[in-house]
Protein backbone atom coordinates (compact mmCIF):
# COMPACT_ATOMS: atom_id res chain seq x y z
CA UNK A 1 0.00 0.00 0.00
CA UNK A 2 1.23 3.50 -1.05
CA UNK A 3 2.07 5.98 2.14
CA UNK A 4 -0.66 8.95 2.03
CA UNK A 5 0.86 12.14 0.86
CA UNK A 6 -1.42 15.23 1.61
CA UNK A 7 -1.54 18.16 -1.48
CA UNK A 8 1.09 20.18 -0.53
CA UNK A 9 1.14 24.03 -1.39
CA UNK A 10 4.77 25.78 -0.02
CA UNK A 11 3.95 29.15 1.05
CA UNK A 12 7.11 31.58 1.14
CA UNK A 13 7.38 35.31 1.48
CA UNK A 14 9.09 37.97 3.82
CA UNK A 15 8.02 39.26 7.10
CA UNK A 16 4.24 41.33 7.02
CA UNK A 17 3.58 40.15 3.40
CA UNK A 18 0.74 38.32 5.40
CA UNK A 19 1.37 35.30 4.63
CA UNK A 20 0.47 33.47 7.98
CA UNK A 21 -2.92 34.85 7.87
CA UNK A 22 -3.95 34.38 4.02
CA UNK A 23 -2.77 30.67 4.43
CA UNK A 24 -4.78 30.74 7.69
CA UNK A 25 -7.70 32.13 6.41
CA UNK A 26 -7.60 29.73 3.59
CA UNK A 27 -6.88 26.32 5.14
CA UNK A 28 -10.22 26.95 7.15
CA UNK A 29 -12.06 27.59 4.16
CA UNK A 30 -10.76 24.52 2.92
CA UNK A 31 -10.56 22.46 5.54
CA UNK A 32 -6.74 21.93 5.23
CA UNK A 33 -4.03 22.01 7.90
CA UNK A 34 -2.04 24.89 7.96
CA UNK A 35 1.76 25.02 9.40
CA UNK A 36 3.68 28.33 10.39
CA UNK A 37 7.16 26.92 9.95
CA UNK A 38 7.86 30.65 11.32
CA UNK A 39 6.03 29.93 15.31
CA UNK A 40 8.69 26.76 15.70
CA UNK A 41 12.14 28.69 14.75
CA UNK A 42 10.59 31.52 17.12
CA UNK A 43 9.34 29.11 19.62
CA UNK A 44 12.93 27.62 19.50
CA UNK A 45 14.87 31.30 19.66
CA UNK A 46 12.15 31.64 22.78
CA UNK A 47 13.20 28.74 24.34
CA UNK A 48 16.67 29.00 23.40
CA UNK A 49 16.56 32.63 25.16
CA UNK A 50 14.75 31.21 28.59
CA UNK A 51 17.38 28.67 29.41
CA UNK A 52 20.07 30.95 28.95
CA UNK A 53 21.54 29.87 25.94
CA UNK A 54 22.94 32.54 23.77
CA UNK A 55 21.58 32.81 20.21
CA UNK A 56 24.71 32.51 18.14
CA UNK A 57 25.33 29.13 20.13
CA UNK A 58 24.43 26.81 17.36
CA UNK A 59 25.90 23.73 18.66
CA UNK A 60 23.72 24.39 22.00
CA UNK A 61 20.82 24.93 20.32
CA UNK A 62 20.65 21.94 18.09
CA UNK A 63 20.88 19.98 21.38
CA UNK A 64 18.19 21.25 22.65
CA UNK A 65 16.11 21.10 19.65
CA UNK A 66 16.97 17.24 19.11
CA UNK A 67 15.68 17.37 23.20
CA UNK A 68 12.57 18.94 22.86
CA UNK A 69 11.43 17.96 19.24
CA UNK A 70 9.23 14.74 20.43
CA UNK A 71 7.59 17.30 22.90
CA UNK A 72 5.99 19.58 20.29
CA UNK A 73 2.85 19.71 19.29
CA UNK A 74 1.16 21.83 16.31
CA UNK A 75 -2.82 22.44 17.16
CA UNK A 76 -4.39 22.41 13.98
CA UNK A 77 -8.08 23.67 15.40
CA UNK A 78 -6.72 26.71 16.68
CA UNK A 79 -3.27 26.53 15.23
CA UNK A 80 -1.06 26.89 18.09
CA UNK A 81 2.29 25.07 19.49
CA UNK A 82 2.63 23.66 22.32
CA UNK A 83 5.38 22.21 24.56
CA UNK A 84 4.93 20.53 27.76
CA UNK A 85 1.62 21.75 28.50
CA UNK A 86 2.55 25.17 27.58
CA UNK A 87 1.62 27.53 24.47
CA UNK A 88 4.20 28.53 23.02
CA UNK A 89 2.29 30.69 20.74
CA UNK A 90 1.13 33.43 23.15
CA UNK A 91 4.27 35.25 22.72
CA UNK A 92 4.88 34.62 18.81
CA UNK A 93 4.46 38.21 18.04
CA UNK A 94 6.88 39.65 20.32
CA UNK A 95 9.77 41.97 18.98
CA UNK A 96 12.18 39.51 20.81
CA UNK A 97 10.71 36.69 19.21
CA UNK A 98 10.90 37.97 15.77
CA UNK A 99 14.84 38.51 16.33
CA UNK A 100 15.10 35.44 18.10
CA UNK A 101 13.61 34.08 15.25
CA UNK A 102 15.89 35.59 12.93
CA UNK A 103 19.04 34.81 14.64
CA UNK A 104 18.60 30.90 15.63
CA UNK A 105 16.94 30.46 11.43
CA UNK A 106 20.48 31.18 10.33
CA UNK A 107 22.12 28.74 11.90
CA UNK A 108 22.21 25.32 9.64
CA UNK A 109 22.83 23.03 12.15
CA UNK A 110 18.76 24.35 13.99
CA UNK A 111 17.64 24.38 9.93
CA UNK A 112 18.46 20.56 9.70
CA UNK A 113 17.75 19.54 13.19
CA UNK A 114 14.56 21.22 12.42
CA UNK A 115 13.82 20.29 8.64
CA UNK A 116 12.33 16.65 9.56
CA UNK A 117 9.59 18.16 12.50
CA UNK A 118 8.41 20.33 9.59
CA UNK A 119 8.09 17.79 6.96
CA UNK A 120 6.30 15.12 9.62
CA UNK A 121 3.84 17.58 10.81
CA UNK A 122 2.94 18.25 7.18
CA UNK A 123 2.79 14.65 6.03
CA UNK A 124 0.82 13.68 8.81
CA UNK A 125 -2.06 16.27 7.47
CA UNK A 126 -5.24 14.40 6.30
CA UNK A 127 -5.96 16.20 3.50
CA UNK A 128 -3.73 19.19 2.46
CA UNK A 129 -1.16 21.20 3.84
CA UNK A 130 -0.61 24.94 3.51
CA UNK A 131 3.13 25.77 4.45
CA UNK A 132 4.12 28.50 4.98
CA UNK A 133 8.13 30.05 5.83
CA UNK A 134 10.93 31.72 3.67
CA UNK A 135 12.73 28.21 2.49
CA UNK A 136 10.02 25.87 2.08
CA UNK A 137 9.78 25.60 -1.89
CA UNK A 138 13.47 25.66 -1.90
CA UNK A 139 14.29 23.52 0.80
CA UNK A 140 11.50 21.92 2.75
CA UNK A 141 9.26 20.63 0.20
CA UNK A 142 10.79 21.49 -3.23
CA UNK A 143 8.55 19.32 -5.14
CA UNK A 144 5.32 20.67 -3.51
CA UNK A 145 2.18 20.67 -5.66
CA UNK A 146 2.02 24.48 -5.86
CA UNK A 147 4.41 27.04 -4.50
CA UNK A 148 3.35 30.42 -4.00
CA UNK A 149 5.93 33.70 -3.04
CA UNK A 150 3.38 36.01 -1.04
CA UNK A 151 5.01 39.77 -0.97
CA UNK A 152 3.99 42.91 -0.38
CA UNK A 153 5.74 46.80 -0.42
CA UNK A 154 8.36 47.43 2.39
CA UNK A 155 5.71 50.58 3.11
CA UNK A 156 2.73 48.54 3.34
CA UNK A 157 4.26 45.64 5.52
CA UNK A 158 5.57 48.51 8.27
CA UNK A 159 1.95 49.91 8.23
CA UNK A 160 0.70 45.96 8.61
CA UNK A 161 3.11 45.47 11.64
CA UNK A 162 2.36 49.11 13.41
CA UNK A 163 -1.17 47.91 12.88
CA UNK A 164 -1.22 44.26 14.70
CA UNK A 165 1.21 45.65 17.65
CA UNK A 166 -2.12 47.86 18.75
CA UNK A 167 -1.36 49.58 21.96
CA UNK A 168 2.19 47.92 21.98
CA UNK A 169 2.77 50.32 19.17
CA UNK A 170 3.17 53.56 21.56
CA UNK A 171 6.85 52.27 21.97
CA UNK A 172 7.46 52.72 18.39
CA UNK A 173 7.38 54.40 15.30
CA UNK A 174 6.70 53.67 11.85
CA UNK A 175 10.04 54.59 11.37
CA UNK A 176 11.84 52.09 13.76
CA UNK A 177 9.16 49.30 12.79
CA UNK A 178 9.97 50.23 8.99
CA UNK A 179 14.13 49.84 9.97
CA UNK A 180 13.45 46.77 11.66
CA UNK A 181 11.32 44.87 8.90
CA UNK A 182 14.17 45.78 6.08
CA UNK A 183 17.01 44.82 8.66
CA UNK A 184 14.75 41.36 9.06
CA UNK A 185 14.47 41.39 5.61
CA UNK A 186 18.50 41.53 5.18
CA UNK A 187 19.33 39.07 7.51
CA UNK A 188 16.79 36.43 6.12
CA UNK A 189 17.95 37.19 2.25
CA UNK A 190 21.69 37.24 3.20
CA UNK A 191 21.92 34.49 5.50
CA UNK A 192 23.96 31.63 4.17
CA UNK A 193 22.14 28.74 5.01
CA UNK A 194 18.51 28.22 2.98
CA UNK A 195 17.44 32.09 2.59
CA UNK A 196 14.72 33.92 1.70
CA UNK A 197 14.18 33.95 -1.77
CA UNK A 198 11.62 33.05 -4.79
CA UNK A 199 11.53 29.67 -6.16
CA UNK A 200 11.92 29.43 -9.69
CA UNK A 201 8.75 27.95 -10.36
CA UNK A 202 6.76 29.86 -7.65
CA UNK A 203 3.85 31.82 -8.95
CA UNK A 204 3.78 35.70 -7.06
CA UNK A 205 1.33 36.76 -4.95
CA UNK A 206 1.54 40.56 -4.60
CA UNK A 207 -0.78 41.66 -1.81
CA UNK A 208 0.31 45.50 -1.27
CA UNK A 209 -3.05 46.55 -2.73
CA UNK A 210 -5.18 43.82 -1.54
CA UNK A 211 -7.62 43.59 1.24
CA UNK A 212 -7.33 40.36 3.12
CA UNK A 213 -10.01 39.61 1.49
CA UNK A 214 -9.27 39.45 -1.86
CA UNK A 215 -5.57 38.14 -0.87
CA UNK A 216 -7.84 35.20 0.58
CA UNK A 217 -9.67 34.88 -2.45
CA UNK A 218 -6.46 35.31 -4.23
CA UNK A 219 -4.60 32.42 -3.25
CA UNK A 220 -8.04 30.35 -3.21
CA UNK A 221 -7.89 30.96 -6.90
CA UNK A 222 -4.37 29.96 -7.40
CA UNK A 223 -4.72 26.32 -5.69
CA UNK A 224 -8.16 25.86 -8.01
CA UNK A 225 -5.95 26.49 -10.89
CA UNK A 226 -3.29 24.28 -10.42
CA UNK A 227 -6.68 21.17 -9.76
CA UNK A 228 -6.00 21.08 -5.86
CA UNK A 229 -8.84 22.26 -5.17
CA UNK A 230 -12.82 22.30 -6.41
Amino acid sequence: MSQHRPKIVAVDGPAGSGKSSICDAVSHRLGWTYINTGALYRAVGLLALGRGIDLNDSVRIAAMVDEIAPGLTWRGDDRTLWFEGRNLSLAMNSEQAGYAASKVAKQAAVRDCLLPVQRQLTLSAPAGALVDGRDIGTVVFPDADLKIFVTASLEERSRRRLQQLGSDAEVQSIEDIRAGIAKRDERDQGRDTAPLKQADDAVVLDTSDLSMEDSILAMIRLLKGRGLVD
